[in-house]
């Protein structure tokens, strides 16, 4: 069997959407009264990896390392993941390749020494909830607030729509509405915040630069 047709049978399309919420405990309650179960809280780190041989962020696609805490049991546990570009323009749905992983550090070596170094890193507290094939997770994630995402994992894309509408109705359930997805990461939210924090200090001590003679003093 080709190489392609091999890959094409263990595809993984993620179908997502990530809604930034006000009320986190206010969408929890909701979601139990409409079916979802509580089944884990944990704490998941990210570390994200590029290549100047391979633009990662260039092509749209992501390449990680999390590790995951059980805050119940204690237990932690590490895989690595790569997310395709994204194949519509309403949702985060995109394919995915994941496996577990034994040594995240040693992981973290062995793409170092093929040119993939961390860029980057996203730390959140997220509770997991589930109701048939669908997963929500409500995320706090640090120095950016809170979210919901709402997830599928499917072996087949044309399963695509069936689970977005899906998701619209529950969103409409919730009191929230699908304009207000976002269809960025929180890696991307992440340097984006830390880039317009570089323009507002640049630009303020370029004022202060052209001030410095006039007396007067920028506190």
């Amino acid at each position: 069997m080709p190489q392609q047709e091999k890959l094409k049978e263990i595809d993984n399309f993620e179908i997502e959407i990530k809604i930034p919420i006000e009320d986190p405990e206010r969408i929890m309650k909701s979601l139990l009264t409409r079916g979802f179960e509580k089944y884990q809280r944990v704490i998941e780190e990210d570390m994200y990896y590029n290549s100047e041989y391979y633009d990662v962020r260039k092509y749209d696609e992501a390449l990680r390392i999390r590790k995951t805490r059980d805050l119940l049991t204690g237990k932690t546990r590490a895989q690595i993941n790569f997310k395709g570009k994204k194949i519509d323009q309403i949702s985060m749905s995109r394919r995915e390749y994941e496996t577990g992983i034994e040594d995240p550090d040693c992981m973290e070596k062995i793409l170092g020494a093929i040119g993939f170094t961390r860029v980057a890193g996203v730390k959140k507290i997220r509770n997991y909830l589930q109701r048939g094939e669908m997963t929500a997770c409500l995320d706090q994630v640090e120095n950016l607030g809170n979210f919901l995402e709402l997830e599928v994992i499917v072996k087949n894309e044309n399963l695509r729509e069936r689970f977005l509408s899906q998701m619209r109705e529950i969103l409409q359930e919730l009191g929230l509405s699908m304009d207000n997805t976002v269809r960025i990461s929180y890696l991307s939210m992440l340097m984006g915040k830390e880039e317009n924090i570089k323009e507002r200090n640049d630009h303020g001590e370029k004022n202060c630069g052209d001030i410095s003679g006039s007396g007067l003093s920028c506190g």
